[in-house]
């Protein structure tokens, strides 16, 4: 369909095979160091495998059946616990989802009508406008607002909701991914009231909540006409269970009610098991959470440094990823090529987040000792394209 052709490719995809086809070049070098996709570099809590194992060896396991379009109850009742403990959100009804891109999904075919419009800010998550691409029915149904330094530019949204009553939501990822920005609480409230005066929803993608490096998330607001999106694909890296979940306002009408349909023709329930691994992942607790994110400090700051020839550089302050800006005229889609066969080592082209010329680094997806050196690689190209522009 139109639809679908004129969405964006898979990126990540496009970097794996990117890899690939370098891959030989590299096998003796330790191979190639991805700092593409945005996932951790540490296994589950064990407290989700012994759950795991122990509902495939009860003989009266329910795993091979449908469960609950919403969710499992027990998960459920504990994420609004959760919810309503770490990010005041009270009164808040939970639907599980299978990872945080379906419940973007979700809120998409839920609250939009056919003549509406949605808005996300440059750079952007290319999974969310990918959403929107082949569910919105024109490409001008998609709004892209500019940022000042990775953070919303609010001055251009207050205009734009004056100008367009057709505006009906508008996307926020705290901390941002690409951005790795970690966004004020002031600026979000200013956000959260200005959906509320254009009466427009506002989606808040809360997926890297406890990716604040000396910082505290404050992200969260129980107004009705906020969404916020959960994951468990990152803290408790659980990213090949497929499992993250929306909080809805009980004050929204009846959206939970009107989303189930989009929850029972998509998944009809989420997978049983990746709910258990879920359910015993929340007991390993915060702490265990803190401290395998305190592990990503040093590569955060090697990156950081790596990219420090460049121009100018947004994020590190929240969620796990630093863009950076490549010198006029250099084509980002090449570079990360280059990066890749010559240097070994791979980053996400910024034209993939509706920002050409930048690239997007991810300081997670590697143990330590590996990110570190991944960065020194990334710091040779870096200073070798450095080189060429001088």
């Amino acid at each position: 369909s139109n639809k679908i052709e004129r969405t964006l490719d898979p990126c990540v995809v496009l970097m794996k095979e990117l890899v690939g086809q370098y891959a030989d070049l590299w096998q003796d070098k330790g191979g190639i160091y991805s700092l593409a996709q945005g996932v951790v570099y540490w296994k589950p809590p064990p407290q989700a495998t012994a759950a795991m194992k122990q509902s495939l060896d009860d003989f009266d396991s329910m795993l091979h059946l449908y469960g609950p379009d919403e969710g499992l109850w027990n998960l459920r009742d504990a994420l609004a616990q959760k919810i309503a403990t770490e990010n005041g959100l009270d009164n808040h009804n939970v639907m599980i989802t299978v990872g945080a891109n379906q419940a973007f999904v979700n809120c998409v075919l839920t609250l939009l009508q056919d003549n509406d419009k949605s808005v996300v800010f440059a750079p952007y998550y290319f999974n969310h406008v990918m959403a929107l691409q082949m569910t919105l029915p024109a490409e001008s149904s998609m709004v892209v607002g500019p940022t000042i330094h990775g953070e919303p530019d609010l001055g251009w949204l207050e205009q734009k909701l004056q100008q367009d009553e057709s505006i009906k939501m508008v996307t926020l990822v705290n901390p941002g991914n690409p951005t790795g920005t970690n966004l004020p609480r002031e600026a979000l409230q200013r956000a959260v009231e200005l959906c509320r005066q254009y009466k427009a929803w506002l989606i808040l993608d809360c997926t890297y909540e406890y990716f604040v490096p000396n910082s505290e998330f404050h992200g969260c607001f129980a107004d009705p006409h906020v969404l916020h999106i959960f994951s468990f694909s990152k803290a408790y890296a659980l990213a090949g269970y497929r499992c993250g979940y929306v909080a809805i306002s009980q004050e929204a009408g009846n959206v939970f009610e009107q989303m189930t349909k989009v929850q029972d023709t998509i998944p009809i329930a989420p997978p049983r098991i990746s709910q258990v691994a879920a359910l015993a992942s929340l007991s390993a607790g915060r702490d265990w959470v803190r401290k395998n994110i305190e592990t990503l400090e040093a590569g955060r700051g090697a990156i950081l440094q790596a990219l420090s020839p460049l121009e100018e550089i947004i994020g590190g302050s929240g969620a796990m990823y630093v863009m950076g800006k490549l010198p006029d005229g250099v084509d980002d889609l090449e570079l990360a090529r280059s990066l890749v066969k010559e240097f070994g080592v791979a980053v996400i082209p910024g034209s993939f987040c509706g920002f050409p010329g930048w690239i997007r680094v991810c300081y997670a997806n590697l143990p330590p000792e590996q990110c570190l050196q991944a960065a020194d690689r990334l710091a040779e190209g870096i200073r070798s394209l450095a080189s060429q522009k001088s």
